[in-house]
């Protein structure tokens, strides 16, 4: 290889390769999109929530045991959510 030369595309394959990839190693796949998207969603609906339950308490208000129950149940189960998705995310990087 000359300097002038263009480096390689590590990402192109032979053109004899017809083969599909299982995906842009780059862009999750449908099934980690959606678990992502589900833990953005808890934990969004666990902070609002809490801070609807903190701003009750400030205005020394009656808290909704609504509220209760969505920050007990939400955020947790965000947390295991992206705790799910770093673990997947460490086998599949040990994989390759």
């Amino acid at each position: 290889m000359i300097p002038d030369d263009p480096a390689p595309n590590p990402t192109s394959r032979p053109s004899g390769d017809t083969a599909v990839p299982d995906g842009d190693p780059g862009r999750p796949s449908r099934g980690r999109f959606l678990v992502m998207v589900l833990a953005v969603a808890f934990a969004a609906v666990g902070l609002v929530s809490l801070a609807a339950i903190l701003v009750t308490a400030f205005l020394q208000g009656t808290v909704w045991p609504g509220f209760v129950l969505a920050s007990y149940f939400c955020l947790p189960i965000a947390f295991l959510l992206m705790v799910s998705l770093l673990i997947g995310s460490a086998v599949a990087r040990r994989r390759s």
